[in-house]
């Protein structure tokens, strides 16, 4: 027994309709993938760019703190040699009279 002709429109037609809905499922899958893809890569980007900002802050206050550091180390060499000219100077007096004599000394 031969299937109808009506059997085979039918069957011709569902498959057809079947390879297009695969097809399209298919440009659909990888459309959406593509903008899953194309919105994590922006993600990355941007937090590509607040690292790099990152650490260009952390430099900067790094350089900050070595400056300040410095800073610190000069006033202490200067108190310390300050100190060594107040003992210095006490011969015979106490340390307030010798830093005194000193500050005397010092201004103009």
């Amino acid at each position: 027994m031969k299937p109808s002709l009506n059997v085979l429109a039918c069957l011709l037609l569902l498959g057809a309709a079947l390879f297009c809905a695969q097809r399209w499922g298919r440009e659909t899958g990888r459309a959406a993938c593509a903008a899953s893809l194309a919105e994590a890569q922006g993600a990355l980007r941007r937090q590509d760019q607040a690292l790099t900002l990152m650490r260009e802050e952390g430099t900067r206050r790094a350089a900050h703190a070595k400056m300040v550091l410095a800073g610190a180390r000069e006033g202490r060499a200067d108190s310390e040699q300050a100190a060594t000219r107040i003992l210095a100077l006490q011969p015979d007096g106490d340390a307030c009279t010798a830093a005194e004599a000193l500050i005397a000394r010092e201004m103009p």
